[in-house]
């Protein structure tokens, strides 16, 4: 009684803790920031939670969000479901002014229990950039010199490109920076980071790669050019706004003149003059861009904030389908802008649909015309009942910068026609579109089953009954059975002796095999070596002679100990002896060879049928 209620105390605490997984609702986020940076603050669920409730975001700017993703995976295991859910939702923010700030958790609703994530704190620096020298005439750090530098005018400044001093707010604008140089330069390695307050940013170049120069002449002057960096901006508010200037360390190479020797010959082939590297600080022109807020007249209702030029579309997998079974409605918005931020309407899907969070994609191409790609968002669907439904049709709208207008897409509505499933159906639904989609669902609402019914009596559990306990003694059986015989074999491989003895027969028709190819070559001298040593390495294994006492008289005292024939006896004894002569003795081996080979191996059969 003892041991089946042990078993049954262990098989509760497994049920309890497999039920009864921890909710884990955290949040994340940089601890130090600079202003003007841009970061992510993400707020993670392992679970499905419903009514989520960001905080303020005091001292900060909020760029986007909060933007919700999910992923949901189900194992089964010996029969047995497991699934795991992972909500997140994440803000993009902006660091606007410096010092400390707290940022309150953020709430949950799971399963009608509202859960609290953990606060954060976020230390707000001053941004690092600093105002240098002008870079038109740049700044020495080199040390002195008596022999002149041949600079005159410019030699290295940056200059600034903008595509736009007057965008509306959120419209791309792309600004780049170029290098101009009349020197060599031997090395460039930016001052300081680069902070753009009041944009969204993104690189449209490589920064690892390598500068491409181009020949350039202005006002009479050859210049060599290269695009330092390039940029593409969305303003994130209206009003005016200022680019800090961009600032570089330069090593440049200055040809020196040295003092003429008064020989006019002598100075235009041998006064060449030498290369000296100077250390320069040069930084771009601030740039101020006037942003206009986005007209309020005719700004339709389902907008969210779109900027930019983009297509809409919609497609769906299926339109008759089974109750249980799954649907995949998928949105595309491509086109020219920040994608990153764009957002969908609620859809209002019919109550009957289960529908999880979509999967959210995206694919940013950038290029020298700006930041352009695709966003999809992948809803999975699942009917409960049958009947027929509509998705309703789903709008988009965004604010187009070239024709200064509004512009609404729709994608259409689809009529679902549900048909009622088997009732034998298992409640577990594929998606088409991704195996980790596979979605258990027939854990709420399941339909009345009719007779034939399969009972099984109360109290009739496999725990305590009869062939329980037969299933155990067989299976201590079984671990006596192979313990005594792991035992048994233990025992005789550590009796060396007995291996030997064992292996005696087996070992002396390898070597003798080993002697038929010296016979098969014809090496008398060989064969009857390796021959010899096969007997006597026989008959030391098989009747546990030491090698030290080998010896005719000994052999012959031990088989005639062991009952062994005394035909037998003579005939091995003859053969050692045969071998011995024959290696020394003229005449024809090759037909002593042949003979002595059958006869050892006969002899070894002979003794090993008189022993049994």
């Amino acid at each position: 009684m003892n041991i089946r209620r042990s078993i049954l105390l262990i098989v509760f605490c497994l049920i309890s803790i497999s039920l009864f997984a921890q909710v884990e609702f955290s949040a994340s986020a940089p601890s130090t920031v600079s202003v003007g940076n841009q970061f992510s603050v993400s707020y993670s669920l392992n679970a499905d939670g419903k009514n989520f409730v960001g905080p303020k975001f005091q001292g900060f700017q909020i760029l986007s969000g909060p933007n919700p993703s999910s992923s949901t995976s189900v194992q089964f295991v010996n029969g047995k479901m497991n699934k795991s859910v992972n909500l997140t939702h994440t803000y993009y923010l902006q660091a606007v002014t410096q010092g400390h700030f707290d940022i309150q958790p953020a709430t949950i609703t799971v399963n009608g229990k509202t859960y609290k994530s953990n606060a954060l704190t976020i230390k707000v620096e001053k941004s690092t950039s600093q105002a240098t020298n002008q870079g038109g005439s740049g700044s020495s750090k080199g040390k002195g010199s008596s022999e002149s530098v041949q600079t005159g005018g410019r030699d290295v400044f940056i200059k600034t490109f903008v595509t736009n001093r007057n965008p509306y707010q959120g419209q791309q604008t792309i600004v780049t920076y170029k290098l101009y140089t009349k020197v060599g330069i031997s090395g460039l390695q930016p001052k300081g980071t680069s902070t753009y307050q009041g944009f969204w940013m993104q690189d449209l170049l490589d920064q690892s790669r390598q500068l491409q120069q181009r020949d350039e002449v202005i006002d009479g002057v050859k210049y060599t050019t290269a695009e330092l960096k390039k940029i593409a901006l969305f303003p994130v508010r209206s009003g005016e706004i200022t680019i800090e200037p961009l600032e570089y360390e330069i090593l440049a190479q200055y040809r020196t003149q040295r003092q003429s020797s008064g020989d006019p010959f002598f100075d235009s082939f041998f006064n060449m003059g030498s290369v000296e590297n100077r250390e320069l600080n040069i930084k771009s022109d601030a740039i101020r861009l006037n942003v206009k807020p986005l007209p309020e007249s005719q700004k339709p209702a389902t907008f969210n904030g779109v900027v930019g030029e983009y297509t809409f579309k919609s497609d769906i997998d299926k339109k008759q389908i089974k109750t249980n079974d799954a649907i995949t409605l998928k949105y595309t918005v491509s086109g020219t802008g920040n994608v990153e931020l764009v957002e969908l309407p609620e859809i209002n899907f019919p109550p009957d649909f289960e529908v999880y969070p979509p999967k959210v994609a995206h694919n940013v191409k950038k290029s020298n015309n700006g930041v352009s790609g695709w966003k999809t968002f992948e809803y999975l669907i699942i009917p409960r009942s049958a009947g027929k439904f509509t998705i309703p049709e789903m709008k988009l709208s965004f604010f187009n910068p070239a024709t200064q207008n509004y512009v609404a897409l729709t994608a259409p509505s689809y009529e679902i026609d549900v048909e009622k499933g088997s009732e034998d159906d298992q409640a577990i639904s594929y998606s088409a579109v991704r195996q980790e989609d596979v979605k258990y669902i027939g854990n709420d609402v399941r339909h009345i089953k009719i007779p034939p019914f399969k009972l099984q009596a109360i109290g009739n559990h496999f725990f305590g009954a009869l062939y329980f306990y037969l299933i155990l003694i067989g299976c201590l059986v079984v671990f006596i059975v192979i313990l005594i015989f792991t035992s048994k074999t233990r025992k005789k491989h550590g009796n060396i002796a007995l291996m030997r003895n064992k292996k005696a027969t087996k070992v002396a028709r390898t070597r003798l095999k080993k002697g038929l190819s010296f016979l098969k070559a014809n090496q008398p001298d060989a064969f009857f070596e390796e021959n010899t040593q096969a007997l006597w390495g026989y008959l030391s294994d098989k009747f546990t002679i030491p090698r030290a006492e080998l010896s005719k008289e000994t052999v012959e005292a031990v088989l005639r100990e062991k009952s062994v024939n005394e035909e037998y006896i003579k005939e091995i004894v003859g053969i050692i002896d045969d071998c011995e002569f024959a290696r020394y003795a003229p005449g024809d081996k090759q037909h002593d060879m042949e003979k002595i080979y059958n006869d050892s191996l006969n002899i070894i059969s002979k003794i090993e049928q008189n022993l049994r």
